[in-house]
């Protein structure tokens, strides 16, 4: 990572985290440079990236003002990220299980219409690493989501091949409210995962898209269960 990139996520993990509140303004640039330790090439660089996150609005003779939180790129997966780090957001999080709601049984149609033999193969390989670390979290959690990034790039939809990464920081941002290691829930979900390929791989769309929208909805569940808890 260069020094630009850390200054971008230090400034916009403290943007998103709560140092500077939304609507606020934030300090001028050569304040910046001296808090960050970093020239003003380096600081308006990053200061452009924040900006195409929708954090800042950099208003000419005005200076630089932080974004409504309504207005941050919630599928950039750096705001993401940022956004679920330190802390559970029950609201941005049922938003976004709602988008994948509404997306990924539809990715899932299009990947049973559209997989080829290489798609099957990545989705395979991802759901046999799955099956193979069902007591080891961490492993299974990368595998569960290189399984549904291998679903989105079936698509062979460059748009939706973008939400990739804000799916798979959603995932990581709420495993840990749907991962249960208990024997008979995980055989159920290695089930669910291997029907879903089975449709895919059968070009079954209907029951395809339909397998997506449950394991989505069981998802969800689980996730509302764990914050109501906490």
């Amino acid at each position: 990572m260069t020094k630009t990139d850390r200054l971008i996520h230090a400034f916009g993990r403290d943007i998103v985290q709560g140092a500077h509140a939304p609507g606020s303004a934030l300090p001028s640039e050569a304040e910046l440079c001296e808090k960050y330790e970093t020239s003003r090439n380096v600081m308006r660089e990053v200061i452009k990236v924040l900006a195409t996150k929708r954090l800042i609005d950099a208003q000419r003779y005005r200076g630089l003002f932080v974004m409504p939180r309504t207005q941050w790129n919630y599928l950039d997966a750096d705001v993401l990220e940022w956004a679920l780090e330190n802390a559970d957001d029950p609201i941005l999080i049922a938003s976004l299980i709602e988008v994948r709601s509404l997306i990924e049984p539809a990715i899932s149609r299009w990947a049973a219409e559209r997989a080829t033999a290489l798609d099957l193969v990545a989705i395979e390989e991802a759901l046999n690493n799955m099956k193979a670390n069902t007591t080891q979290r961490d492993a299974f959690m990368e595998a569960d989501i290189a399984f549904h990034r291998a679903i989105v790039a079936a698509t062979h939809n460059f748009v939706i091949q973008q939400l990739a990464d804000a799916i798979s920081a959603l995932q990581r941002a709420i495993f840990d409210h749907t991962y249960l290691a208990e024997p008979d829930h995980m055989a159920l979900t290695i089930q669910e995962h291997n029907d879903l390929f089975d449709m895919i791989r059968m070009k079954n769309p209907v029951v395809a898209e339909e397998m997506a929208q449950g394991m989505i909805s069981r998802t969800a569940s689980r996730a509302r269960i764990s914050l109501d808890a906490a």
